[in-house]
């Protein structure tokens, strides 16, 4: 595959297109590495995992800033146009999106912090049974759209959209078996409403990787996928690549 980041005639362009994106792909593991962790530390009762992810917080805002001031730099030294100017312009919103993914995560395990401080244990596994499957579809989803802005690829941009479909209807079977547990014991609505909250922040995590999905489009093929009806868009761009 085409390496959108090389092929200009001064080296040092490619080199600091490619710095950059790898910046951000670097920003991008660690945002995933902390969706991972957050959620362990919710399943096992960890307290300890969720002060480190939150204190790892910190290193995703210097990284965003960091990668901010690259770009700025790219665009007043480079003056980029054409697929150059889209892909720093993606990365910029990029950038965002995993910010708030990052939030997301550092929101998870403050949440555990709470859990276990007030309740003294985690809640039970049955309560937290969709937990582990909306964390790995939510993860897989982050690790996808990552692969697909490092290959500029939209059959993986796409395979994000289709799942994200998954994600939903995980979401929805989740917050219907959590609401159960109020109706049958008033005492844990304590419990059940940091759940909901964790569940709602995992799929947030899944919605920024289809915002990241839609970014690597726009490099790949100049357009804006933006508030598009994702099944009509994947039926139109996979029968259009297998034509």
């Amino acid at each position: 595959m085409i390496d959108i980041a090389k092929g200009h005639t001064v080296q040092r362009y490619d080199a600091e297109l490619s710095s950059a994106r790898g910046m951000v792909l670097e920003m991008g593991e660690l945002v995933l590495e902390q969706a991972r962790n957050a959620s362990e530390a919710l399943i096992k009762g960890d307290v300890n995992l969720a002060r480190k992810v939150i204190d790892k917080e910190r290193k995703i805002d210097y990284l965003e800033l960091d990668i901010d001031e690259a770009i700025f730099n790219l665009i007043a030294k480079r003056q980029p146009a054409a697929i150059d100017l889209r892909l720093i312009l993606a990365l910029s919103k990029v950038v965002g999106d995993l910010e708030q993914a990052g939030d997301k995560a550092e929101q998870v395990a403050w949440c555990v912090v709470r859990l276990i401080e007030r309740e003294g244990q985690a809640p039970s596994s049955k309560i937290l049974h969709h937990i582990h499957s909306l964390d790995q579809i939510a993860c897989w989803l982050l690790k996808r759209c990552l692969d697909a802005l490092a290959k500029a690829d939209v059959d993986l941009a796409l395979d994000v959209f289709d799942d994200g479909l998954r994600l939903e209807e995980e979401l929805d079977a989740a917050m219907r078996h959590v609401m159960t547990f109020v109706l049958e014991d008033t005492q844990l609505v304590g419990q059940v409403l940091d759940v909901v909250f964790v569940l709602r922040a995992l799929a947030n995590i899944g919605d920024h990787a289809s915002n990241i999905a839609e970014q690597v489009i726009f490099v790949a093929k100049g357009r804006d996928v933006r508030y598009q009806n994702k099944e009509i868009l994947i039926e139109a761009l996979r029968e259009r690549r297998g034509r």
